[in-house]
């Protein structure tokens, strides 16, 4: 489905997209960063190699060494670690072109290229764990990789207990700039807190975003679950409060019909058949929760596939 609530939490908020100008907000990631990198082409076979599903990719990326387009700064799901790109979608991208049989590069650079290079063909395939909401269809296919949802972090120390949006009411909440979680709050705030709204603060970096509760001069931080976890683990200065608001499926990104999203379905359907696909987000520690049992194409004509 394009977007549901999860029921083991009870507490998601099923939503459309919203455009703001030219801006496509995001779920769970977005926001710009200036390093850019280029990864060698993979090797075209590995072990789970699919000469089924390598003959029946698009003739034209057969013999093509496919161009990928990544987010270069949300850890877990993409980022630059000593100049090297990194990430379980960074290791999911290497699986499934190994599927497919085919080389590919992969380039290191801001979540607001990646869209603009698909449109232009700089990329055959953005990998930017983008969420698939409505306005986004209009121009891209996306394949979900998992589901994910807004998650609220708070000073370890201090920790401010987060479980419905109504506790947000009158708390200051920095947010990443372009991010869906800056207009899904503004619309929750409409909502649930009419007189005393949720003080949204914008911050270019997620890096900025999260500093600003560590240095108390926002109490909470909103971002995509894996994100936040992540962040908790790795510094231990950060409470993630147990609600999960605003699910929504993560994916690549192609071009509006174009056939490498098929392709790229059924190589992760081989993944999670295999186990490859829950290896992975095990390694990266968010493999306990947005799993996918079936891998799915959504396109704007088939939305909830």
């Amino acid at each position: 489905m394009l977007r549901k609530t999860l029921s083991k939490h009870g507490t998601g908020v099923a939503l459309g997209a919203f455009m703001t100008g030219s801006v496509l907000f995001l779920s769970a990631c977005g926001g710009p960063s200036n390093a850019t990198s280029e990864a060698k082409p993979s090797t075209a076979k590995s072990p789970n190699f699919s000469q089924t599903l390598h003959d029946a990719l698009p003739a034209a990326y057969k013999d093509k060494t496919v161009k990928v387009g990544a987010f270069n700064d949300w850890p877990p799901d993409e980022f630059m670690e000593k100049g090297e790109l990194k990430g379980w979608s960074i290791d999911m991208a290497s699986a499934i072109f190994g599927v497919l049989g085919v080389d590919y590069t992969i380039e290191g650079t801001t979540f607001e290229s990646v869209i603009p290079g698909l449109a232009t063909k700089r990329y055959d395939a953005g990998f930017a764990s983008f969420g698939v909401t409505p306005d986004r269809l209009k121009t891209l296919d996306f394949i979900p990789q998992r589901q994910e949802g807004t998650a609220y972090g708070s000073l370890a120390s201090s920790p401010i207990a987060v479980e419905k949006i109504a506790d947000l009411c009158g708390r200051s909440v920095a947010v990443l700039t372009g991010a869906f979680d800056y207009q899904y709050l503004l619309e929750e705030s409409s909502k649930n807190c009419s007189s005393n709204p949720i003080d949204l603060k914008q911050f270019t970096t997620q890096n900025e975003a999260e500093l600003a509760v560590t240095s108390k001069r926002v109490e909470i931080v909103a971002a995509g679950s894996a994100k936040l976890l992540y962040s908790a683990k790795q510094t231990g200065t950060m409470h993630v409060s147990g609600l999960l608001s605003n699910p929504v499926y993560n994916g690549i990104g192609v071009a509006k019909g174009n056939k490498l999203g098929e392709s790229i379905r059924a190589a992760i359907q081989v993944l999670i058949d295999n186990g490859t696909y829950k290896t992975i987000l095990d390694k990266w520690g968010v493999g306990s929760q947005g799993l996918l049992k079936k891998a799915v194409l959504a396109t704007a004509d088939n939305p909830n596939p």
